[in-house]
């Protein structure tokens, strides 16, 4: 930046300072004139030179002249004498003195051009040294690198270099390490968000009230180069940290594992205080290709679902993420730029991200059955799990031990047994009629799609493609193998829920 105070100092153009400004104001440019009113032609930080030819020297428009170029946020004037005024006219000095613009004189032997011409080499070497001070700060920055240096020190460089406050951002959006004042920044204006890599697995995000400077960006690209190295791919090790947070994964959603296992995979990343664990659903190559997108903090808490699809094709999977807003709906916008389809399971403590996992299971059901449906132009669905169960849920623990394994007898297992009846997927009872598997499937299969129709027979048949007639002879075969009426509330409600608690059994047993 070239100062005021620059120009005056310079001995031969031999400038006299008649009436000082606020401060010492940047000089951006110089601009000769005779018009009355230039405010419209400028943009700020110019040097306003005139020999006063349209005014007399008592005019009452020299204080408009002054008001004009005060709002147009002029540096200074320069007043050249002995041409048309042998002296600065004293209305000119006064409304200089109001408006508190910087006014000095320019002698009759020098002219404009010289004054223009200082300016402009001062410029020049101003521009000259932000290149070599940029220059220097990049070759820092280079250095450091090779160092091995953090990204937080790396952050902190690239903040004295520019003034600016910044951030390094997960795939999650989370804050991997940022300099001390970028929160406080980011809240006053939006900041500015680079990508460090194709995948969108680290971003810089810029933050402070006035834009960068052309040195300032490219000391910022030199920064993010260093970043974008130092946190570069090793494809090996990905694949290893992969499989570890996916381990973390499954032992959370179905063994309440402890939270330590985040800080024992990110020493320093602090784990979220309650979660939603989300199911997510899609053909098997949009699922992959989600799960193989590059990613950090948080966003890593993902894993596979092994348990069947719903046909061939379509396969599940799980990511947990924090249950703030910000997080569950990045998660939702990246999963939609996949096509994939999610059941958002309930908040829930960390060390209870099983309720969570079970409630969005218990939701799968809803999502497109086929995977041709996956192809076909769609707006992918998402489905909230929000509603609480506690009978199912004080239903299912019964099954189970407080490390989440399933207890070998006793609990409801038994209960449901003894409701389906054959139609049971453990049943074993001697001399019973007996189902083979197939017809087993089919007979749940359609008891599911009468309760989803809430008992209305004409959408049941059509949701499972049949004739009215072939699904009342199904019913009846129900009926009988259970001896239990589809008619009857109270046979319905033990149907429902001996059927929704092997499901749900059988759901937490695949993980």
């Amino acid at each position: 930046m070239v100062a005021f105070s620059q120009l005056l100092a310079i001995p031969h153009l031999q400038l006299r300072l008649v009436q000082s400004g606020a401060g010492d104001p940047t000089i951006t440019w110089v601009s000769n004139t005779e018009l009355l009113d230039l405010g419209a032609y400028l943009e700020g930080g110019e040097i306003v030179l005139t020999t006063g030819l349209a005014l007399a020297p008592d005019d009452r428009r020299w204080r408009d002249f002054v008001a004009g170029l005060n709002r147009a946020r002029v540096a200074a004037i320069g007043f050249g004498i002995g041409v048309n005024h042998e002296r600065i006219p004293q209305p000119l000095v006064q409304a200089a003195s109001a408006y508190q613009v910087a006014l000095f004189e320019v002698p009759l032997p020098v002219p404009f051009i010289a004054v223009s011409k200082a300016v402009a080499e001062l410029l020049r070497a101003d521009d000259l040294g932000a290149a070599r001070g940029a220059l220097r700060a990049q070759q820092r920055l280079l250095e450091g690198a090779r160092g091995g240096q953090e990204p937080a020190e790396v952050l902190a460089g690239l903040a004295q270099a520019t003034g600016k406050h910044l951030a390094l951002l997960g795939s999650d959006s989370g804050t991997l390490a940022s300099t001390a004042g970028f929160t406080a920044a980011a809240e006053a204006a939006e900041a500015e968000v680079i990508d460090l890599d194709a995948g969108g697995r680290f971003r810089l995000a810029i933050a402070g009230g006035t834009p960068l400077s052309p040195e300032g960006r490219s000391i910022i690209a030199a920064g993010a180069m260093v970043l974008g190295l130092s946190l570069g791919e090793n494809h090996a090790e990905n694949a290893r940290e992969r499989e570890r947070w996916e381990r973390l994964t499954v032992a959370l959603i179905t063994k309440g594992a402890a939270a330590d296992g985040i800080g024992i995979l990110a020493p320093g990343l602090a784990p979220p205080g309650r979660v939603r664990v989300l199911a997510l659903q899609g053909t098997a190559e949009d699922v992959a290709s989600w799960r193989r997108k590059p990613r950090s903090g948080l966003d890593r808490l993902v894993a596979a679902n092994d348990a069947p699809g719903t046909a061939p094709g379509v396969v599940r999977a799980w990511q947990v993420v924090d249950e703030h807003p910000d997080s569950v709906e990045t998660a939702l916008a990246t999963a939609a730029s996949y096509n994939l389809d999610v059941v958002v399971g309930r908040p829930s403590p960390l060390d209870e991200a099983a309720l969570s996992r079970r409630s969005a299971s218990g939701r799968l059901r809803s999502l497109s059955p086929t995977a041709p449906l996956y192809t076909a132009p769609r707006v992918p669905a998402v489905i909230w799990a929000d509603r609480d169960t506690p009978i199912l849920e004080a239903l299912l623990e019964l099954d189970t031990d407080e490390g989440g394994n399933t207890r070998a007898a006793g609990g409801t297992a038994p209960m449901s047994r003894r409701i389906l009846g054959p139609l049971s997927e453990s049943y074993a009872a001697p001399g019973a009629v007996s189902v083979n598997a197939e017809d087993r499937d089919l007979l749940r299969e359609t008891l599911r799609a009468l309760f989803t129709a809430n008992g209305q027979r004409g959408p049941a048949a059509a949701a499972l493609g049949i004739h009215r007639n072939t699904l009342r002879d199904r019913i009846s075969r129900i009926e009988r193998l259970t001896a239990r009426s589809v008619a009857d509330p109270d046979d319905r409600a033990e149907l429902w829920i001996a059927l929704r608690l092997e499901e749900a059994a059988a759901s937490a047993g695949s993980q």
